[in-house]
This record gives C-alpha cells, structure tokens and sequence, in this order.
C-alpha cells in the first residue's frame, strides 16, 4: 500500500503559493528484508541512537521509515590514520528497494575517505532511502563523495545529518545524475571553535527528472566556516528546486558562511527554483549568498563550434568546466572517468540507462 512522507521542510517558511515550504515524496509498498550489518561493530545502544533525532533537525517521517525497514547498516571509521573506502550500492528488478544507514565518524586526528557510489539494474520502478550520519570529532577530516548515478526508474532520498567538533574539517561532494526523482537533505552542525564545512556538489537534471535539494546549515561556534557551492544543469523537461539556509545562532561570533548555486538551462521547457536563506543571531559574522540561472552563452558555443565541435559536444564542453572543480576532488580515478563519459552521454541524449 503505497504511502505518503514528508521532508524538505523549510526551517523559515515562506510564501505557501511557491509550494517549496516541504516536499511530499509518495512511498510505494515497502516489505521487510534481510539485514546487512557488520555484526561485531553494532550493538543495541549504537542502532538506537542512530535513529534519534536531536532537536527534531531531522525528517522524522525519514527516520521512522529507514528504521523500520532498514536493510543495510555500515561503520566507517578513522582513528588517527588515513583511510580510503568506498562501496557500491545497487538496487535491481529482483529486490526493488535499499533502504540503507551509514555511520561515518573520524577522530584523533584522522583522515577518512569514503565513496558511496548508488546504482540500479532494470526497469522497474524502484525505490532508496538513504540515511548518513557524519561526526568528525576534534581536529579530524572527513571527504565524502556521493555518486547517484541511478535512472529514470528510480525515486530516491538522500538524508545528510553532520556534527563537526573543534578544529574539525568536513568535505562533500554530490553527484546527482540520473534519477526520476532525487530528494536530498542535509542539516549540518558546526559546534566547535573553527570548525569546518565545504559541500562541493553537481547534478543534472534530463528528460523528466526532479531534483529537490535542502541544506541547513547551522553555526554554533566561534570562527567556523562553511562554504556552498553547487553548480548544475537541465534540460528537456527537467525540474529541479534548490532551497539553503546559513544560520548564525548566538555565540558563533567570527564565523564566515557562504551559499551559491547555478544552473544552465539547456532547453525552455526546465523549471528551476532556488531559495538561498540567511538568518543571523549575532553581529560579527559574513554571510553571503547568491543564485542565477540562465542559458548557454551563445557567443562561447559559437566559439567551441567554430573548431570542429557540434552542438551536442560543445553544450558537454561548457557543462563539464562549470562540473570540474568538483569531479576532480574524486581521488578516485575511475570514478572520475565515470563521471565525465556519464554526463557526456546524458548531453547528448545517448545515456540508455536514463
């Protein structure tokens, strides 16, 4: 029986008639199977406390669903050293749904590196629910890279809950590439004297796609820093709603936050909507903020096409030099190759698994 959940939600509401305050994902019939789990790392006290929500920061409907049909459960930690990991995580025709939790801590001054990379198999509709809960504690780094690089059967949430202690340093990079409808939300706490955020994302929007991304982004701390940047592209009929907010709360005096998206717009049927919010509790921060959406430069397709290249290779071009900054920070090589060929291909209408 299917089923409705809300998430997305505005913090600070505005106007009801641009129906972005929340977002309703509708939930099909959902059915209860076998748990991964790294049995010797979980215990009954860590599992609860996974699905907590402090303060109500996050989507309680979010959380209730991927408790109660959770069916993978993974630690990824670094204690003082430097570790590289990454994981595929596929949802095919056989089994229809993923329904997976993460919980990615560094401390002592460690270094994690973690590639989560989602794919699906088939043509079925198909759904994921993906719930990550970050903690760098103090003085430690954390670089995650998620790749959707799901199709156009697919609905999935993408839920982002991040705690970063004193001295800390957390990176992010989302790559949204591909399915019919992508609900991703991040509420990020930075509590912690310098303290750090740097979120580094892309998607592009194809066919009939809908992209809905939320981030808050709260500073508790004196003299943190966080930095949004995210940079995207749609074409044929694609929507996409981008909604930030960077709050200030009393006491993070010094502190430094900035929230910016743009987006090209291949064709005149897209729809694109954005939402920068600043709120700010004390006087000594810088806040800034900005969006813009327009067309391909005509003058720079004319100046890629005047050296041999066609229109479908020279719109990949341009799209690629806006998507570089953030596909390069992938250590990864072959992921990084992936992701070029996968936006080539979704340009030029050529991608068969979208």
């Amino acid at each position: 029986m299917q089923s409705t959940i809300l998430t997305n939600e505005l913090t600070f509401k505005t106007f009801n008639y641009l129906k972005i305050n929340e977002s309703r994902v509708d939930i099909p019939e959902l059915k209860k199977i076998n748990l991964e789990m790294e049995s010797d790392k979980v215990n009954d006290i860590l599992l609860n406390n996974f699905f907590e929500n402090k303060n109500n920061q996050l989507p309680q409907d979010v959380l209730d669903l991927n408790k109660k049909y959770n069916n993978l459960f993974k630690i990824y930690k670094s204690d003082g050293k430097d570790v590289k990991e990454s994981i595929k995580i596929i949802t095919s025709d056989d089994e229809n749904q993923v329904l997976d939790n993460h919980y990615i801590v560094s401390e002592n001054g460690g270094n994690l590196n973690l590639i989560i990379d989602y794919e699906n198999i088939g043509d079925k509709e198909k759904f994921r629910s993906s719930l990550l809960k970050i903690h760098a504690k103090k003085a430690s780094t954390i670089n995650l890279f998620i790749i959707q690089n799901e199709n156009t059967s697919q609905t999935s949430l993408e839920t982002i809950y991040l705690d970063i202690d004193e001295d800390a340093k957390v990176n992010i990079s989302q790559f949204e590439l591909g399915a019919k409808k992508i609900y991703t939300y991040m509420q990020a706490n930075l509590l912690g004297k310098h303290s750090e955020l740097n979120i580094n994302s892309i998607y592009l929007g194809s066919k009939k796609d809908e992209i809905n991304m939320l981030y808050n982004i709260f500073h508790y701390g004196k003299y943190t820093q966080s930095d949004i940047m995210v940079n995207g592209a749609l074409q044929n009929q694609a929507k996409k709603t981008f909604k930030s907010t960077l709050d200030f709360k009393e006491g993070s005096s010094f502190s430094e936050g900035s929230e910016e998206e743009y987006v090209i717009l291949l064709d005149d049927d897209v729809e694109s909507i954005s939402a920068p919010v600043l709120l700010t509790h004390e006087d000594n921060v810088i806040g800034n903020h900005a969006a813009s959406a327009g067309n391909v430069d005509q003058d720079l397709m004319f100046y890629i096409m005047s050296r041999g290249f066609d229109e479908e290779n020279a719109k990949s071009l341009i799209i690629q030099s806006k998507f570089a900054g953030a596909i390069n920070s992938i250590y990864d090589e072959e992921f990084r190759n992936m992701l070029w060929h996968k936006i080539f291909d979704i340009v030029r209408g050529t991608d068969n698994a979208n």
